[in-house]
């Protein structure tokens, strides 16, 4: 049980998040400054920098969130026989999210293009963490013989990651008009083409 205390904490930070999200699409990553965000939120210039470090920090806890729900909605994704249809379903539940929040994907990804420090200012990289989860559900699979063991699945886990962020770029370039799911699960289907036992040689 959290205490009262936990729970401020938690509050003062997602309010300093949406009050920050809600600037950025606004405004714009580079023209939001700490001060704003600050008036925003009705906290002290001070307490931002309790939860965030900075504003690159803000926009990486974005990524964090999001991979937080995949965790929490593992019941809806970690089911069945099939490792493809396991990251089909994580793209999934995250695409959801992506397309509600397509303004601010926007500013994050343009963001992100200019500033690498967007997704290097928490210790954990968001990118790594998504891999890795990627390579655990390749592994699992592998050791169950449903896919080829002589392949990394480091290696193929970076490739179904590169697919989910290119794709996610692609979409956000075309103003929201490429078929984002459609290609997501085409370019999957081919790296487990080539991971399928059957295909074996």
């Amino acid at each position: 049980m959290i205490t009262r205390r936990e729970r401020k904490k938690r509050e003062t930070k997602e309010r300093i998040f949406n009050a920050a999200i809600k600037l950025f699409k606004e405004y714009g990553f580079e023209a939001t400054t700490i001060d704003m965000i600050s008036e925003e939120a009705d906290v002290a210039r001070g307490t931002i920098f309790l939860h965030f470090t900075s504003k690159e920090a803000i926009l990486a806890n974005w990524g964090y969130e999001r991979l937080q729900e995949i965790e929490d909605r593992r019941e809806e994704w970690d089911f069945g026989d099939s490792c493809k249809q396991r990251v089909l379903r994580i793209y999934k539940i995250l695409n959801e999210v992506n397309i509600q929040n397509y303004d601010f994907l926007k500013v994050l990804i343009e963001s992100s293009m200019k500033h690498r420090k967007v997704l290097e200012s928490e210790k954990k990289n968001m990118y790594f963490e998504l891999r890795e989860l990627f390579a655990d559900l390749i592994e699992d699979a592998q050791e169950k013989g449903r896919l080829k063991s002589k392949i990394n699945p480091l290696i193929a886990a970076n490739m179904l990651e590169n697919i989910y962020y290119n794709a996610l770029y692609d979409w956000v370039r075309s103003d929201g008009g490429w078929p984002l799911e459609e290609i997501m699960e085409e370019k999957v289907s081919i790296v487990f083409e080539g991971l399928d036992v059957s295909a074996q040689s």
